[in-house]
């Protein structure tokens, strides 16, 4: 048994510390994302000469363990390519261990360094316009493509509503994530100001069927685009108000461009943005596992998330209908039921029944939801 898996099991038999780790652990993980995404310490352009060139190099452990960016300037099409500066594929056992110990002396003086190196005016203007390019809000729609490849695109908020099962929810429960819904009500704003086709998935989906809101014990948002799409919704997001959420790009260091988390400040979580592969041949989209080889993912949760990443028709997900969560209008995917169906099994009735008479939500044991891993 890994470590990682130790602390599942942990966390199982201890949900309240868990939850507390957890709520406090996403600050962190938000500065981690916050420092891995700046345009002058994490980042090593090509063309650096002199102080620059040697700031760089000190910085190489902070740029390992930190997944720094290499760029380059594109002069067809005048504008910055960005890569990892480093593979991880091999050799993580030898070079980690090397990272983590010059990892204090790499950015005090790689930091300064670079401070240094920024004093002239053509190192300065060089990061101010990569700055500049990563806080774009600009976006150049797919649409088009997705219509060539048989996708049927439309104004969700035209489409056809969906009507949600009406089970009951405690009252009072409909408020929970009431941060979190906020920040979802502007992202699908931004969204379908810029047309860029998404939907609710996951726990939020399902919720959306069954309540039409928030699934009681849920403690999280997730929404679905597909991977084209990846870069105009990362600029999209640039729009939102950085005093509440923040946009962070959450991709394995092998699967560049396809997971975004959305900070939310107030309550400390995250809403999920996820990516879906196109097959053009078959038309179907499949959730794409971002971090599938991450050593740091337990087994259990690699095996549950590939238990939902069949592919699904598009003619199952397109044109997509509007929803209603908590009083949000949200897209939907067309076909819910199938949707959730090839993702969840058959049983999409909840595992859980709210009971008038004791007030409390009763498991239902015979739900194959029980059997799954990572089940509480």
């Amino acid at each position: 048994m890994s470590i990682i898996d130790l602390i599942v099991k942990i966390c199982k038999f201890f949900p309240g510390i868990s939850n507390g780790i957890v709520h406090h652990g996403l600050v962190l993980v938000y500065l981690y994302h916050l420092f891995a995404s700046s345009a002058i310490l994490n980042t090593n352009f090509n063309e650096a000469q002199g102080v620059e060139w040697a700031a760089n190099a000190a910085l190489s452990p902070v740029h390992y363990l930190c997944n720094g960016k290499e760029i380059s300037w594109d002069g067809a099409s005048k504008k910055f390519t960005i890569k990892q500066r480093y593979q991880y594929l091999t050799g993580k056992r030898v070079y980690s261990p090397f990272a983590l110990t010059f990892f204090t002396p790499s950015l005090v003086v790689g930091g300064t360094l670079k401070a240094i190196a920024l004093l002239s005016p053509e190192v300065r203007i060089r990061h101010q316009a990569l700055q500049k390019q990563l806080k774009s809000t600009k976006v150049i729609s797919e649409n088009g493509h997705y219509s060539a490849l048989g996708m049927e695109i439309t104004d969700w908020k035209q489409g056809e509503k969906l009507l949600s099962q009406g089970y009951q929810r405690r009252p009072g429960d409909e408020n929970v994530l009431q941060a979190d819904k906020e920040a979802l009500k502007e992202i699908a704003r931004i969204f379908h100001k810029h047309e860029i086709p998404f939907w609710v998935d996951c726990g939020t989906l399902i919720g959306t069927y069954r309540y039409g809101g928030v699934i009681p014990w849920d403690n999280d948002l997730d929404l679905s685009i597909l991977m084209p799409d990846f870069q105009n919704a990362k600029n999209a997001l640039n729009e939102l108000d950085p005093k509440k959420c923040v946009a962070q790009d959450w991709s394995g260091r092998d699967r560049a461009k396809t997971y975004i988390r959305v900070y939310v400040k107030e309550s400390h979580n995250h809403i999920d943005i996820y990516t879906h592969s196109i097959d053009a041949e078959n038309k179907t989209i499949k959730y794409f596992i971002a971090h599938l080889d991450s050593p740091f993912m337990a087994d259990k949760w690699k095996k549950r998330e590939l238990l939902q990443a069949s592919p699904i028709p598009f003619e199952t997900v397109f044109p997509l209908k509007l929803g209603l969560f908590d009083g949000i209008e949200v897209p939907v995917p067309h076909d819910v039921a199938t949707f959730l169906t090839i993702k969840y099994g058959p049983n999409l009735n909840p595992a859980k029944i709210y009971s008038e008479e004791t007030g409390h939500y009763e498991k239902d044991l015979t739900h194959p939801y029980w059997q799954t891993p990572l089940a509480h």
